[in-house]
């Protein structure tokens, strides 16, 4: 610190924190004087002597530091805790306080270069209720100050100041004061926000209580906290909960002048207890999803809902000229803003630019995209009564956003635009193929669970995974496919150990969060009577898949063989009627065959076909029906 700055450099709250400096390294002066003696200082540490020329030269009325008084109103903390931690910051602002202080200490018995136990005693003394001690204990609590080393008696202790807080106090806040933590400007005005009327009618109504925003991820609940705080012209200072906070968190937002915004990582069925914030002045904002649990709300919380954007919304994002787009993107605000601003104009650059955006980052850790384009219609050979089905699965996803609009409004009141669908049948019938086909035709990003990356062995973790694999895909507008979804959807038991007890929660938890998903879910089974009743209540499309007849594998083997091939219709139609193969079984046939046509420089013989079948036969350890071809 500098002792002589030019006045006119100094804004009202470092002018403020100067004479407060000054006021403390008089105090160090005069125990110096006293310890040491004058001539001792004069040789050694005459610097002092600019300090208490500059304290001297100090005007009379002084200005207030707002945010360190604030901090002192809102933790009612005794005189002494200022001077305490101001003589604790001295070395940080000029280095050689350090060494007078080590003296100091020296001369009473001690070491280090904070100021020991003596050194505090006679400054501040010790008698009950007053003093040193709890002086010292609020700003422990606070988390200004914090012990140098683990351990020790209390009178070995020596302190050091949160580094976060004295640039705070200093007017120069960190924008990453400590893990999890983020000082931010609000990126919008309120007005710029697309809200829905009932919205913007409750906050309307808000008076500055705390405001618990709920809904999915990257859909403008941060973004609505921070202009909330940009109106009355503070910043956020924004703390992810997904471990204990530093106990100055409070204390970090009130020296910030800021709004603390907290965000919490529930695990599911296990409630977040929000922190305790000693020292915080002002509202506090809460953005969780909607199945997060919390404790310690403050008392007097306002709840407000966040669903994602809604057509209206949409098309307010995108602008007029765009009501194809709006109609067809389902993305969070958060999304489609962003998305928008890439320049891309069309529904699959838009969702490209969404999935590149960085929000897909947790959707890729637990789930594996599928290329759905390489999967063109006629790939897929199915019964009349199959495709209506997928028909009318492809409308209900197509007319999700008009459902409500047009249904009766108590009937409305309890649905969401989410779909989930079941498609269950023997293996090789063609259901993953189906969600392919049907994400292509929906013009959506298709990812499929990957079991070994959800599943845990740790308590609770499982649920976790699939919390954010869901999530996200919500936000994302993208279709998860759950293969061989008997493996979570297994009926629930009798508790015989606690085993049973957790893969029963396991079991709830999925239930209830797919039920509450606003997005496209499709599951395959290959077992249909291993899946809980409660889930197939849950579903809204059921859809059997069986394995081919005649036509319909005569057909395949028309799809999958290649063009000029040296296979004979009548050839063809008796490995139809004779084989009753999957679509599954007929295309690792032709792949058989097709390899060993390219090794021989040839065409797909019958031989060659022949060979195939009865591999394929052998592997399923069954005998080929055709005793030639």
């Amino acid at each position: 610190m500098r002792a002589d700055p030019e006045p006119d450099l100094w804004p009202a709250a470092a002018t403020a924190l100067r004479g407060l400096l000054l006021a403390a390294a008089w105090r160090v002066r005069q125990t110096a004087l006293d310890l040491l003696g004058p001539a001792l200082v004069a040789e050694r540490f005459a610097f002092v002597e600019d300090y208490a020329q500059a304290l001297a030269e100090m005007p009379d009325e002084s200005p207030v530091h707002p945010g360190l008084q604030a901090l002192a109103e809102a933790a009612q903390w005794p005189l002494a805790a200022t001077e305490l931690w101001l003589l604790h910051g001295l070395a940080d602002e000029d280095r050689r306080f350090a060494g007078l202080i080590e003296t100091l200490n020296e001369t009473l018995g001690e070491t280090g270069e904070q100021p020991g136990a003596a050194l505090l005693h006679a400054w501040f003394g010790n008698a009950p209720g007053d003093g040193l001690r709890p002086a010292l204990r609020v700003l422990i609590q606070l988390g200004l100050l914090r012990p140098v080393a683990a351990g020790g008696g209390r009178a070995a202790q020596r302190f050091e100041v949160d580094e976060a807080c004295w640039a705070a106090l200093r007017g120069e806040p960190l924008s990453e004061p400590g893990p999890g933590l983020r000082l931010l400007n609000a990126p919008a005005l309120l007005d710029e926000l697309v809200l829905t009327d009932a919205t913007r009618a409750a906050l309307a109504q808000w008076q500055g209580e705390p405001l618990l925003v709920r809904g999915p991820e990257h859909n403008g609940r941060g973004s609505l906290i921070g202009a909330l705080s940009a109106r009355e012209g503070r910043a956020v200072l924004e703390a992810r909960l997904s471990s204990e906070p530093p106990a100055s968190l409070g204390a970090l937002a009130t020296l910030c002048q800021a709004r603390l915004l907290l965000r919490p990582e529930a695990t599911p069925g296990e409630p977040v207890r929000l922190p305790s914030l000693r020292g915080y002045a002002g509202w506090l904002g809460i953005v969780a999803a909607e199945e997060d649990g919390l404790e310690g709300l403050p008392p007097r919380t306002r709840s407000l809902r966040l669903p994602l954007p809604d057509y209206a919304q949409r098309l307010a994002l995108l602008g007029a000229g765009n009501e194809a787009l709006a109609a067809g993107l389902h993305l969070s605000c958060g999304h489609l803003r962003r998305a928008w601003g890439t320049g891309a104009r069309d529904e699959a650059g838009l969702r490209e630019a969404a999935l590149a955006d960085g929000g897909a980052a947790g959707l890729a850790r637990l789930a594996q995209r599928l290329a759905s384009e390489s999967a063109p219609a006629e790939a897929l050979v199915l019964d009349d009564t199959l495709r209506r089905d997928l028909d009318a699965l492809a409308a209900r996803c197509q007319q999700r956003d008009r459902l409500a609009a047009t249904l009766p409004r108590p009937f409305a009141a309890r649905l969401n635009a989410g779909v989930r669908a079941l498609l269950a049948g023997p293996s090789g019938t063609g259901k993953t193929l189906a969600a392919q086909v049907l994400a292509a035709r929906l013009g959506l990003p298709l990812f499929r669970l990957d079991l070994g990356a959800v599943v845990s062995k740790y308590i609770g973790e499982t649920e976790r995974n699939l919390h954010r694999l869901l999530s996200s895909a919500q936000a994302l507008d993208v279709m998860l496919l759950l293969d061989e979804g008997d493996a979570l959807l297994a009926p629930r038991t009798e508790v015989g150990s606690s085993n049973d007890r957790y893969a029963n929660l396991e079991t709830n938890f999925l239930l209830q969060r797919l039920e509450s998903h606003a997005g496209l879910v499709l599951v395959t089974t290959n077992a249909l009577a291993r899946i809980d009743s409660a889930f197939l209540r849950r579903f809204d499309f059921v859809i059997p898949f069986r394995a081919p007849e005649f036509a319909e594998r005569l057909a395949l083997w028309r799809a999958h063989l290649p063009p000029g091939h040296g296979v004979s219709e009548s050839q063809l139609a008796r490995v139809a009627e004779a084989c009753a193969l999957t679509g599954g079984q007929v295309r690792n046939v032709v792949l058989d065959a097709v390899s060993a046509a390219l090794s021989r420089g040839d065409v797909v013989r019958s031989a060659m076909l022949f060979e195939a079948l009865q591999r394929e036969y052998r592997r399923s350890a069954g005998l080929c029906p055709l005793a030639e071809l």
